[in-house]
């Protein structure tokens, strides 16, 4: 499999050229099978003040930490709504097969980090190195070959 730290294919927009609501993006991701249990909550980054750049197409909760300090599952959880917060790009509602691919690599990583930060956590500097883009065959890499997979088997099913 390619390994990536950010997806190998380009996502077709959809040929109604219809943008999908929140809701909506999320009943799609489902339907791909993709797990997003009912702390998580996937959210349109501002349009305005975008905290997402051009090369971002989502982001999961934002950890601080330093370097001899562990990350546990409740750096996660957002202290008011007790949810996973994810902010996805707002042109990533234009595509089936990018809210697929985002969903899957998001959650991707989640299921991976979820027991072990519920555990005992992680010194924040593996955190950072399973998490951060640039290193390759880490859990970001990882995530990214799943999402492309999913969009193949998406591109496949449509051809039947």
């Amino acid at each position: 499999m390619i390994t990536g730290q950010s997806p190998t294919l380009r996502w077709k927009p959809n040929q109604d050229g219809q943008v999908r609501t929140m809701e909506e993006a999320t009943e799609i991701a489902k339907r791909w099978g993709i797990d997003i249990s009912g702390d998580v909550v996937f959210n349109i980054d501002d349009e305005e003040y975008p905290t997402l750049d051009a090369n971002t197409t989502a982001h999961g909760p934002s950890v601080a930490r330093g370097v001899r300090e562990r990350v546990v599952w409740s750096d996660f959880v957002h202290k008011f709504t007790g949810k996973v917060p994810f902010v996805i790009r707002p042109d990533i509602l234009r595509s089936d097969e990018a809210i697929v691919a985002v969903y899957a690599h998001e959650m991707h990583e989640l299921s991976w980090l979820r027991p072990r930060l519920q555990a005992d956590g992680m010194p924040f500097t593996a955190f950072l190195e399973h998490t951060s883009p640039g290193r390759t065959g880490n859990l970001h890499d990882e995530a990214w070959d799943v999402a492309d997979a999913l969009v193949e088997r998406m591109r496949l099913e449509a051809k039947r």
